[in-house]
């Protein structure tokens, strides 16, 4: 029951039980020796987890989900071009003043419309920023 079949020689006793099914040659036996190493360290689990946390990617990636991430990444391209063309057409306005202006002359931005705007949306950056901080105090405060 367990002698070779015809025409097939007999593996080395050092081979392992999963060379047949590979095929029997060095590189079966290479890759058997491999997955054997892999499975005493425990390794082969953690393949495993990477493969059911894919496949839980998977089924969680839905239509509504496929389109949100679009939109999100849409949003955040939007914000990053906007930010880089705001920043570079500051900085080739600076370089082409002759002298950095003065505070009068800084003062004097304040008349223009669109400074006035800008610096609207700065604060109000900078007072949503600080509300968030407040409220983060308040759970490190809670926390301790």
């Amino acid at each position: 029951m367990n002698a070779p079949h015809e025409g097939t020689a007999a593996l080395p006793a050092d081979t392992p039980a999963s060379a047949p099914f590979l095929g029997g040659g060095p590189g079966a036996r290479a890759l058997a020796d491999r997955l054997g190493l892999l499975a005493e360290a425990g390794r082969l689990d953690n393949i495993a987890d990477l493969l059911s946390l894919a496949s839980d990617l998977v089924d969680l990636l839905d239509q509504s989900m496929v389109e949100k991430l679009a939109l999100l990444s849409e949003q955040a391209t939007s914000a990053a071009w906007i930010a880089a063309n705001t920043l570079r057409d500051a900085h080739a306005r600076t370089l082409r003043e002759e002298r950095p202006p003065s505070l009068t002359g800084l003062i004097g931005l304040l008349r223009d419309e669109d400074t006035r705007r800008g610096m609207a949306v700065a604060l109000r950056a900078l007072q949503t920023l600080g509300r968030q901080m407040k409220a983060q105090r308040q759970d490190y405060a809670d926390a301790s």
